[in-house]
């Protein structure tokens, strides 16, 4: 009677570590859509090939690989004897064709008083002709009508050599086209100089802004084309997480939620942050167009989950300060609410994975 009134331990302790995993397993479940977690997260900033404009031989280098550098500080040059040539021979362009110019307007205030002169004997032959005729009209044997045709022959001759004239300034004004600053020979002479100036500056490569070289690929001597990277910039002045959480996670995250996180460079200190946004699409197919879709037939049980980006911002020094790098790992947890006990729980782990960090 006593003995079946004793429990079985076995039993008791098994209820016991049934209850526990139940209980974990809700705790799990909630702190999962209050408090997501991730380590799949990396940090990040504006990644930028810089190229040569032009081509040609590079003849210094200013900088070192992994060197800080601030915005306007001289990286490289390139030989800029090629384009100092074309710059002088553009502006020598540019002078013949303003002297050009002043030729061409000549040649109109020319044509012009050609035109005033053929105009002043046209009036004058026209005026001599009338004459002739009213004196002949009064006295017949004053004048002979073989002389009135020969005045009316030079007054033909004085218009043609008008209209030739008109003709001749119209011919002039055509070929110069505009006379000020809207020529299109003083124009494209002018683009063709502002082009060779530009070029030469392009020979000389600056940093865009603040940041850090690296993957430096050039050294002097190296020939370096139009448009191919020689080194890699990375600007310090934004950097930002992006963690890949999972649908599931996403369910309560937004724009302005509390995030702590820890660096796998930096074991055992634990920072803040606050999301930023959250992505709204992945790549799902690399199919191109006019082919068939690919279908992925997953037999397992639990099909494979799918994450999304959310980028969070970190008040730090930039990376140069803080020794981290990009694509610098990173663990992070995200508050959503303000439950008491799954935050606390959430804390604790954010803290125990900053301390892990010193074994792996």
């Amino acid at each position: 009677m006593t003995n079946e009134k004793k429990k079985d331990p076995v039993r008791k302790w098994t209820f016991i570590v049934l209850g526990l995993c139940i209980v974990l397993f809700v705790v799990y479940l909630v702190g999962d859509r209050i408090t997501p977690f991730s380590s799949q997260a990396k940090v990040h900033a504006y990644v930028v090939p810089l190229a040569p404009q032009v081509a040609g031989k590079v003849i210094e280098v200013n900088i070192k690989n992994n060197q800080l550098v601030k915005a306007g500080e001289r990286l490289l040059s390139i030989d800029p004897g090629t384009y100092e040539l074309a710059v002088q021979s553009a502006e020598a362009v540019l002078k013949t064709t303003k002297q050009s110019l002043d030729a061409g307007i000549a040649n109109i205030e020319a044509a012009k008083a050609n035109v005033e002169s053929a105009k002043a004997h046209v009036w004058k032959t026209e005026q001599d002709t009338k004459r002739m005729r009213r004196i002949r009209e009064d006295d017949p044997g004053a004048i002979s009508e073989r002389r009135i045709q020969s005045s009316e022959a030079s007054l033909q001759t004085a218009q043609a050599r008008l209209a030739a004239a008109v003709a001749s300034l119209q011919s002039a004004r055509s070929a110069l086209g505009s006379t000020d600053e809207n020529n299109a020979q003083l124009q494209q002479a002018q683009s063709s100089l502002n082009n060779a100036r530009l070029n030469l500056e392009r020979t000389v490569v600056y940093a865009p802004r603040d940041g850090l070289i690296t993957d430096l690929r050039v050294d002097q001597g190296n020939y370096a084309a139009a448009g191919a990277p020689l080194m890699t910039f990375i600007a310090v002045h934004d950097s930002w997480i992006q963690a890949d959480l999972t649908e599931n996670n996403l369910g309560n995250v937004k724009a302005g939620n509390r995030v702590e996180f820890t660096f796998d460079v930096r074991p055992g200190k634990v920072f803040e942050g606050k999301v930023r946004q959250t992505g709204y699409g992945v790549q799902v197919s690399s199919n191109a167009l006019g082919t068939l879709p690919t279908i992925d037939n997953q037999r397992d049980w639990l099909r494979e989950e799918q994450r999304f980006p959310v980028i969070i911002d970190f008040s730090m020094p930039d990376l140069a300060e803080s020794n981290l790098r990009v694509g610098s790992q990173v663990s992070v947890i995200v508050y959503t609410g303000d439950n008491w006990l799954i935050n606390t729980l959430a804390k604790f782990y954010i803290r125990l994975a900053a301390y892990l960090s010193y074994a792996y």
